[in-house]
């Protein structure tokens, strides 16, 4: 039986592995925003500390 923390690795891992297979030349802007945002949504599940961090660093949305 795999971990939740297991799991989360493996998804985040898949996603990146897409991403690098399909290239980032061939992807419009807006979907290469979207994915990276999914990834780093990965992250921050497995790694609260980066959540935190990245929380308190963003810009404030207009």
């Amino acid at each position: 039986m795999c971990s939740i923390h297991g799991e989360r690795l493996a998804r985040l891992s898949q996603a990146i592995d897409e991403l690098a297979a399909e290239g980032l030349a061939g992807l419009p802007p807006e979907t290469l925003v979207e994915r990276v945002t999914g990834i780093w949504s990965l992250v921050e599940g497995i790694d609260l500390e980066v959540a935190r961090r990245r929380t308190r660093s963003s810009p404030p949305e207009n």
